[in-house]
This record gives structure tokens, sequence and C-alpha cells, in this order.
């Protein structure tokens, strides 16, 4: 029988998370029928062994070499039997049992509204600059008690350039139209390349704040840099979009962040003096991270020396492709 949702977790050794991921979909209080469908490629941390505990999981493997972030949810989006594929990542973890309800309200509006995407809430703990950055980015698309609608011609006139945003770290598709226009089989930045798509094809984008879930990434500062990298390389190779970061940027514009870090570290009720004082001697250095990984991803291509040397996500591939040889 066709369900409403089918909601799709690409895994990929995800144990951090997993567990209280899953709970929070199975604890939905909808009135909806919804399935979860996991799509592992190559665990081998404790992945599997939380899957296995719950039963009602539609769990289907594939090779490492298999997986590609567009390739694999197109390749989920075929096997649904449901009207709307509703995508997470393995780290989002649903804030609320009304999650999936206010996820795909949006689809109501019109038949048109191809694809949604909810507010993300960074982790209570998470380091300031990544925690400052994720707030700031999702209120600029509307309060909570607001659902924004995104067309080529903008239906709302304070989104500038964000109105071609989109992430499916918490997202969900309309399936016949997602069958018709699918996410490009590209290393990075798939999500915000469909939605691009989808409004050049005259489709409507929705941001529903109120599906809101928790995610947060907290790297250590190298790895944050690296992680910077791809985010910036990979949007440049989907979607034509060069981020730059001049010299002044680089340095007063890292300042300028430190200094909005310092604001939103003093009105924050959730850190604890020493995580203060840690972030406080260490902003500086994440804000200057961010910016030179925009000045060296605008002069890297995937695939060359310096993106195999810098990428993480490379390296990830790599590790897990040598340990299944």
């Amino acid at each position: 029988m066709k369900t409403n949702a089918t909601i799709v977790i690409p895994t990929f050794n995800g144990e951090e998370f997993l567990d209280d991921l899953i709970k929070a979909v199975f604890s939905q209080n909808t009135d909806k029928s919804y399935e979860l469908l996991i799509i592992d490629s190559g665990s081998n941390d404790k992945t599997l062994e939380i899957i296995a505990g719950y039963p009602k999981v539609w769990l289907h493997k594939i090779p490492n070499k298999e997986f590609g972030h567009g390739r694999t949810r197109n390749l989920a989006v075929e096997m649904a039997d449901s009207e709307y594929v509703v995508f997470l990542t393995q780290d989002a973890v649903p804030s609320h049992d009304k999650w999936l309800d206010y996820l795909l309200e949006p689809f109501a509006f019109s038949d048109k509204v191809s694809c949604v995407f909810g507010k993300q809430i960074p982790r209570a703990h998470c380091f300031v600059t990544l925690k400052r950055e994720v707030t700031q980015v999702f209120k600029s698309f509307g309060d909570d008690g607001s659902v924004s609608l995104h067309r080529k011609t903008k239906l709302t006139s304070s989104l500038g350039t964000t109105n071609n945003f989109l992430s499916d770290v918490n997202s969900a598709v309309r399936k016949n139209i997602a069958e018709k226009i699918p996410f490009r089989d590209v290393n990075y930045a798939e999500d915000q390349a469909l939605g691009i798509d989808m409004l050049e094809a005259g489709y409507i984008k929705a941001y529903t704040p109120l599906g809101s879930v928790y995610h947060s990434h907290d790297y250590p500062l190298g790895k944050y840099f690296k992680r910077k990298f791809d985010e910036y390389i990979g949007l440049r190779e989907s979607t034509g979009h060069i981020a730059h970061a001049s010299l002044k940027e680089l340095t007063m514009g890292s300042l300028k962040a430190t200094l909005q870090d310092y604001l939103y570290m003093y009105r924050d009720k959730e850190l604890g003096f020493l995580e203060k004082l840690h972030d406080f001697c260490l902003a500086p250095f994440y804000n200057v991270a961010t910016r030179l990984a925009i000045r060296t991803a605008s002069k890297s291509k995937i695939g060359s020396k310096k993106y195999k040397k810098l990428s993480l996500e490379h390296k990830a591939r790599q590790n897990t492709t040598r340990k299944t040889l």
C-alpha cells in the first residue's frame, strides 16, 4: 500500500546520533503513514547493529563505491512507494514529535510546491562560530511562525541570494516531480543544485521552520577548514557559484565575525564558563579558517592534487575503499 511519506537516511559510519534519530522518527505524532528507509554504504562501526534493533526499518545496502550524494538519493526516490520522499542526514535528529507534519505542510499550499526544507537547530554545546552561523542562516529565511515560498521570480522580497538555498540535511520532495527532476550526480552540494533546477523548471520551493531538526558539527580546527573547503568547492562545481574572500575580507571579515561570535556567546545561556573561555580563544582561528577555505576552494578543482590532499569527503571515501579491498 502506498504511504504518505518515505523517510530516507543515507548512512556511513553514523553510530553517534543514529539511535536517537531512529527513535525520534518512530515517535512522530502524526496521522500520516510513513516508512523509514536507510541506505547504508559500507558502515564498519555500530551503524548496522543499531539498525538491527529496529525491525521496522527498511534497510538497503550498497557498496561504498556506488554511493553518491545525488545518485543515492535518486535511488531512494526510485525505491519509495509514497507521495513524498523525506531526506535526513545521519546526524540530524527531529526536534519534536510533529516534525513530519510541519515538514510536509507546505505541499498542501500548491501542487507546484516541489521541495521543502526545514530549520536546523545547532546543538546546545556546539562551537560558537558554527552555532552563530547556523542560527543566523535559518533566521534569515523567516521567523518560526511563518512558512516561506520561493520561486525563480521570488514570492518574498527579503531573501536575496538565499532564494536558491536547499539543504537535504532536513528536506522533502514530491516524488512525481523528483522523478522528472532528479538530483544531479555530483560530488557535493547536490541539494543546492536541486533547488536551482526546481526553480528553473518553474516549481516552488518552501521553507518551514517548525519542521526542525537538531544538527551541527563540532569539528577541531583542521577538520573544520577541510569541511569548509569541501562545501565551497562543491558549491562551485555543482552550481557555478564561486565564493571569494579577498585579503581584506580575510582580515576584516574574520575580525567582524569574531566580534559577532563574542556577542552571541555573551548572550548564550546554554554554554558554561569554561566552554565560553575555550570558544573565546579559538573563535578568531575558526573565522580565519573559513575565509582561507573559501580562498583555497576558489583556486582548486575536484580531482586535483590539492583537492585530494585537503578534502575531508575524499579522504573518508578513500579510507573505506582501502578497508574493503
